[in-house]
């Protein structure tokens, strides 16, 4: 009897949190703002924690990467926004998954574990589609997720995207490369991950653009260097072995000081042109000195604070943007710019 009675009760108590859970599931459907809908930076409503309806402890889980120092202020945003939420009963947690990927095997596992362990809403990297199924059972448990930094184009229940227009980033980088070789050259691309969507994004955007403007422009090489700076300055020492004639290198993802290292010993500063990304004081340094003529930016202390302040506005007065890609800026710096930027330390 204590026993049939016991299996009543959980089951009972199983249905209900189901039940719950698809509650809020068909709340986030009815209230999460077009998937394409995008707001530039200057027009988004600024990231500040509202006051919460609900009277419990809330636990966000920040999935993010820490291997390049691009990493460092997006943490830094992240335990930022801890430190704004802790006075509302919330608690922000940067978890970096087991693995040095952006992809779905990676911050998949992620995602269901965050689940697992409770957390109410979780914001992820989302490097390729394979994230989409993972993102969708979270959302479809009644756990809110965003993404940051990477998006996918593959539609999924995410509540929103804070991070650049990585597309419109590469035509930009291939416009400011038309105009550093005048019509004609060589060009070696150092890619983070071909697997990952948005340093393809760039990728393609600056080949593009690049083809439209240059069609005399040659693509020499294009190489994945695995967002490694030390694997970024022993292909571009290979690069300026088998192409002395090369023209420029565009690096769409981390470690392009590697690239400007090798540059740089090589006696090829100025000749050899880099494009690269991030404001990461590495890189700083090089454009300071002219061996990177620009680089690209994308806010990445936004990338790490937004999506916690946001989730938990969402979870504490079911507030949500009004759109489904919030864009950072994306400034670029050269050297004639740079003390607007960055300042030596």
């Amino acid at each position: 009897m204590k026993k049939t009675l016991f299996n009543i009760i959980a089951g009972a108590t199983c249905l209900l949190l189901v039940s719950c859970g698809a509650e809020k599931a068909k709340n986030l459907t009815e209230k999460r703002p077009v998937f394409a809908s995008v707001l530039t930076a200057d027009k988004q409503d600024k990231a500040t924690a509202l006051k919460s309806k609900i009277n419990r402890p809330i636990k966000i889980a920040v999935l993010g990467l820490e291997n390049n120092p691009f990493w460092i202020p997006v943490k830094g945003g992240t335990l930022k926004a801890a430190e704004t939420l802790k006075k509302f009963n919330c608690q922000v947690d940067w978890i970096v998954p087991a693995g040095d990927s952006h992809g779905a095997s990676v911050f998949g596992k992620g995602i269901e574990n965050a689940v697992v362990q409770g957390y109410d809403a979780i914001a992820t990297v989302a490097g390729d589609s394979g994230i989409t199924n993972f993102i969708n059972r979270a959302v479809d448990s009644g756990v809110p997720v965003a993404t940051f930094n990477s998006e996918t184009e593959k539609e999924n229940k995410r509540l929103f995207f804070v991070g650049a227009d990585l597309y419109k980033q590469g035509e930009v980088a291939g416009a400011e490369m038309h105009k550093l070789l005048k019509g004609s050259g060589e060009v070696a691309v150092i890619t983070g991950f071909f697997s990952v969507e948005a340093h393809e994004l760039r990728r393609k955007g600056f080949l593009d653009k690049l083809k439209k403007l240059a069609p005399k422009v040659k693509i020499v090489s294009e190489v994945e260097n695995k967002d490694q700076a030390n694997l970024a300055y022993r292909q571009t020492k290979d690069f300026l072995t088998a192409h002395p004639n090369l023209s420029a290198i565009y690096v769409t993802a981390g470690g392009p000081f590697g690239a400007a290292k090798a540059i740089e010993e090589s006696g090829k500063a100025g000749v050899v042109k880099i494009i690269s990304y991030d404001f990461v004081d590495e890189t700083m340094a090089y454009v300071k000195k002219g061996v990177i003529s620009g680089t690209i930016g994308q806010d990445p202390h936004a990338q790490g604070y937004d999506p916690a302040i946001r989730l938990y506005n969402y979870l504490a007065a079911g507030v949500v943007p009004k759109a489904g890609k919030l864009l950072t800026n994306s400034d670029f710096v050269t050297k004639d710019n740079i003390d607007k930027y960055w300042s030596k330390k």
